[in-house]
């Protein structure tokens, strides 16, 4: 049976963070930068540079050398779709537990940490991500998308997360802003550039209540 949504834009909720030369970028990755351009007869526009991964961004398979699924190639069924958002309290590693009792198949998993309310100065040393086993077991619900407030689902010394879930075929959701929405069941839109080839795009992600 296919799923349908109604959508109510007054309900939904932008949970991306804003793109600015002052957006926190992965050490040695490309900052963030717009160049105004204006243009004859009044008309303005922009020349940008960034990083594939810039700000509230997808990991597309491919994000991984060795995985096929570009960004481009993505299913729509993987971006639009139900969600769980799961407050992970103040903790720094995301362990298995936080799943407990969650029925996540075919879903989209967001979890809320403190990476949310951190100073932009310490955001690469001092956020919470995922333990391998924690990945494991998300992959194993049968999620579809996997989502995070923290600017990584790794911590800084691992990539065991990104790989289990990419070469899963599961796209990866960094940098969301959750600091506002309450646990529970949404519907989830996270639609990335259409970047052919790419292995990763910013997005625009919104969330409405169910």
């Amino acid at each position: 049976m296919k799923k349908t949504y109604s959508l109510s834009p007054d309900r939904m909720i932008d949970i991306t963070r804003p793109l600015s030369e002052n957006t926190p970028f992965w050490p040695g990755d490309e900052q963030f930068k717009r160049n105004l351009i204006t243009v004859a007869d009044g008309f303005v526009t922009s020349g940008l540079k960034m990083s594939s991964h810039s700000g509230t961004h997808m990991d597309a398979p491919a994000h991984l050398a060795h995985c096929n699924t570009t960004v481009d190639n993505i299913p729509l069924t993987k971006l639009i779709l139900n969600a769980t958002v799961v407050d992970c309290g103040s903790r720094k590693a995301i362990d298995e537990d936080v799943l407990s009792g969650l029925s996540l198949q075919g879903k989209a998993l967001l979890l809320k940490t403190v990476s949310s309310r951190s100073n932009q100065t310490d955001v690469f040393r001092n956020y919470t991500a995922l333990t391998s086993s924690a990945a494991e077991a998300a992959r194993d619900r049968g999620i579809a998308l996997l989502g995070i407030d923290s600017v990584s689902v790794d911590p800084p010394d691992s990539s065991n997360a990104h790989r289990i879930f990419l070469e899963a075929s599961i796209p990866i959701v960094e940098n969301l802003w959750l600091s506002e929405i309450n646990p529970g069941e949404y519907l989830l839109i996270c639609l990335p550039l259409r970047i052919e080839s790419g292995d990763g795009s910013p997005v625009r992600a919104l969330l409405q209540p169910l």
